[in-house]
């Protein structure tokens, strides 16, 4: 093993050369799973990112890069191992394979440069450092074309600007900060295969819409729409621009019998103004706001992801069969140590939480998707290992006795996350057990029968590591609330209940 006195750090700069943040982060993962290497990072030259990496520990001293440059940093054990990620980064970043050899990569820079290339097109990704996105996207709008942006980081104000004028032109602008999204069943970002079908999904959460979305195809209920806002679109400042279009377009989609909003709660003004206009929707309508209390009046409202999934397949005529927890000889003692929730998705997270919370289950749950935890490096949905050194944390604390953990599959996700997880919770529980503690690791994989990874081999995966699985986030998180406690929670709105049409 280095230590970080040993380690050296290398670094690469490519001046005005531009790749989107996706490809960036792959690039990035494939970069540090070469023996050898601690950590890679490739990023736009931003500001922003400059201060990531500086904080990461990342960023060379004498470093000079424009924010139009694109940087390539590697932390390895020794300068020849370094020197040779670096040269494999170089080459995935600049070279393709054809039969005549490598050659530069040619690729659009420009709204007008992609139209060329695709003139009927109809929507444009965008995923550029936040700075420089509102200009991209402002342009798209203006040659009527719809957007997904997945850059984050849009100052505020260029958001409810672009979003007026997105309004104005009725085009929807998915974003910033947009994670997933399904359009007359084509895939935008970390989006699951899923069925076709009668339910619409308006999110201003990534996840949460992954979550519902593959509840609901589980259920045997699809999917018509499932439109993204961005995170801050129901907050007071934003007002629920881009919701209340999407909303709109719904409505008027004959595909679309049901309508989903999933959200972490909003702005009381916009929640106020959200509800009504459901209600006069003109279709039957769940708001699943996390935290929020269920109710039953003109719209149906439940403050679980899971909650609203078993909502929307019960008004689809296909209810969700979620498994209760029952107490049983395992959880007739309460856990001698502390919850620990380590997941990939922000609204996951939340979602336990809200579960957590309510029935007085004191817990550290961290999102590790957040900024905080991706300073310089891919996402883990993206790279897994990511998770993996956190785990082996758990298994050397006496003051953790349950892991919750998540499992995100789809478009985009990494093509085996089972595997590293499984391993790091093997190594956990090894070290837990040679300590003579007990270290139970409990969650959920996010995901349907038809996305790539396969997803009864990485539950199996999983099972087979000793994670103790459930087919809702939610569910997983009962089990916590039960092992903790040693007794099902008394306040009924943490327990399923079976919903009828």
């Amino acid at each position: 093993m280095s230590s970080p006195d040993t380690e050296t750090l290398q670094a690469k700069v490519f001046p005005r050369l531009y790749r989107d943040s996706v490809a960036l982060m792959a690039l990035a993962s494939s970069i540090e799973k070469r023996e050898g290497v601690v950590r890679a990072g490739a990023v736009m030259a931003t500001p922003g990112n400059l201060e990531i990496l500086g904080r990461s520990a990342m960023l060379p001293p004498d470093l000079t890069a424009a924010p139009d440059d694109l940087v390539l940093v590697v932390r390895a054990q020794d300068e020849q191992t370094a020197s040779d990620a670096l040269e494999a980064a170089t080459a995935g970043l600049t070279a393709t394979e054809q039969s005549g050899g490598p050659r530069e990569e040619v690729a659009p820079q420009t709204v007008r440069e992609g139209l060329a290339a695709a003139a009927d097109a109809t929507l444009v990704t965008v995923s550029t450092p936040g700075p420089y996105a509102p200009a991209v996207v402002e342009s798209a709008l203006r040659r009527g074309l719809h957007v997904f942006c997945f850059s984050d980081n849009v100052p505020l104000a260029d958001e409810v600007r672009l979003k007026r004028l997105a309004v104005d032109r009725r085009l929807l602008l998915m974003g910033p900060d947009c994670g997933t999204a399904i359009l007359d069943g084509v895939p935008l970002g970390f989006a699951n295969v899923v069925h076709p079908g009668p339910v619409a999904i308006v999110a201003a959460s990534g996840t949460g819409a992954q979550e519902v979305s593959c509840l609901l195809d589980d259920a045997g209920t699809g999917i018509s729409q499932l439109i993204g806002v961005g995170g801050r679109d129901l907050s007071a400042d934003v007002g629920g621009l881009m919701t209340e279009l999407a909303l709109d377009l719904v409505a008027t989609d004959d595909a679309s019998e049901i309508v989903v909003l999933v959200s972490k709660p909003p702005a009381p003004e916009v929640a106020d103004r959200l509800l009504a206009r459901l209600a006069g929707l003109g279709k039957p309508v769940v708001a699943c706001l996390l935290g929020a209390e269920d109710a039953d009046g003109p719209v149906v409202v439940r403050g679980t992801l899971e909650g609203g999934a078993a909502a929307a397949a019960a008004l689809a005529g296909t209810p969700l069969a979620i498994a209760d927890v029952a107490v049983d000889e395992d959880a007739a003692a309460p856990l001698s140590g502390g919850v620990l929730g380590l997941y990939t998705g922000g609204t996951l997270a939340s979602e336990t939480k809200v579960v957590l919370g309510r029935a007085g289950v004191p817990a550290e749950v961290l999102d590790l998707g957040d900024d905080e935890y991706t300073a310089g490096r891919p996402h883990p949905m993206i790279d897994p290992s990511a998770r993996v050194d956190r785990v082996a944390r758990a298994g050397a604390d006496p003051d953790v006795a349950l892991v919750l953990v998540d499992l995100v599959l789809g478009h985009g996700a990494s093509p085996d996350p089972a595997t590293p997880l499984a391993e790091a919770v093997r190594g956990a529980r090894g070290a837990a057990a040679a300590d003579g503690r007990e270290l139970v690791v409990a969650g959920s994989v996010c995901g349907t029968a038809a996305d790539p990874q396969d997803i009864e081999a990485q539950r199996r995966i999983l099972r087979e590591a000793g994670v103790v699985l459930y087919p809702s986030n939610a569910a997983a998180a009962r089990y916590a609330v039960v092992r903790a406690t040693g007794s099902l929670p008394t306040d009924p709105t943490l327990l399923h209940r079976q919903e009828t049409a």
